[in-house]
């Protein structure tokens, strides 16, 4: 699937069965909102064709879709990427999702936008994986053409701290408790995070347990300017997610990074 590394082989079929249910409350429709904002201020028009990165589940693909927008979406897991197509077939919408790293992906396109939702840059850990994965998003990219993506900002990483989560979704048929156990690797601009997701079906009466662990590269704004230029981005504007007015300090974990493809000829 990918020769990234192990530590991005997440989303196992059963996890992934239960992604959408957990995340129930994430207010896709406010994200998009912010996208088109971005692309309202920055662009000055709206993008015809975007490219959906980590796309995931395809809940904000959907929704650009409805907007009036061709969108494409890749994402590495297998399980994510099928339980998209068949939310895709189930709604009628027709958007093309591959299972594809980004550093490898080849398409015979270039898109006026893409996106990297919900950290997906985070997951890419290695400095030489980072540099190809921009490289190739640059390549699928016109000349002017905006990424978009949210990740850790290391600033607040190292300051607030990770620490123990707990969240709990509960509905008709089950009840879902994950507990998240972060262990922090600041040498290496990392966070090992392990996910234990407890279900009980409520109609069944049983308990099944997941565990997965997922690794999380964070970036420090000057670190990622210095990524971004050298292949060929110009920063354009790094604010707090879902505030693009604001300014990123130590105080905001999530930050926004909008950048525009240089011409490199």
């Amino acid at each position: 699937m990918s020769n990234i590394g192990d530590e991005l082989k997440i989303f196992n079929k059963e996890y992934a069965r239960y992604y959408d249910i957990f995340y129930f409350d994430k207010d896709y429709e406010r994200e998009c909102d912010f996208l088109e904002t971005i692309f309202k201020k920055i662009l000055n028009e709206k993008p015809k064709t975007i490219l959906d990165i980590g796309c995931g589940t395809g809940s904000h693909a959907f929704i650009l879709v409805e907007r009036g927008y061709d969108i494409t979406g890749i994402d590495i897991s297998e399980n994510m990427i099928s339980i998209a197509r068949n939310k895709s077939k189930n709604l009628e919408v027709d958007i093309k999702f591959n299972v594809a790293d980004i550093r490898n992906l080849k398409l015979d396109e270039k898109f006026d936008a893409c996106i990297g939702m919900f950290n997906m840059m985070g997951y890419i850990i290695k400095n030489s994986d980072i540099k190809q994965a921009l490289d190739n998003v640059h390549k699928h990219l016109k000349p002017n053409g905006l990424f978009v993506f949210d990740v850790w900002n290391g600033l607040a990483v190292m300051r607030i701290l990770p620490e123990i989560r707990f969240k709990e979704v509960d509905n008709d048929d089950i009840k879902l408790i994950r507990f998240a156990q972060p262990r922090l690797r600041s040498f290496d601009h990392i966070c090992e995070v392990n996910y234990e997701l407890i279900i009980l079906n409520k109609n069944e009466g049983t308990l099944n347990r997941i565990n997965e662990k997922h690794t999380v590269r964070f970036y420090f704004p000057q670190e990622m300017k210095y990524y971004l230029e050298n292949a060929g981005f110009e920063l354009v504007r790094m604010c707090p997610f879902m505030n693009l007015n604001g300014n990123v300090n130590e105080d905001v974990w999530n930050m926004t990074i909008v950048a525009r493809a240089l011409d490199k000829k």
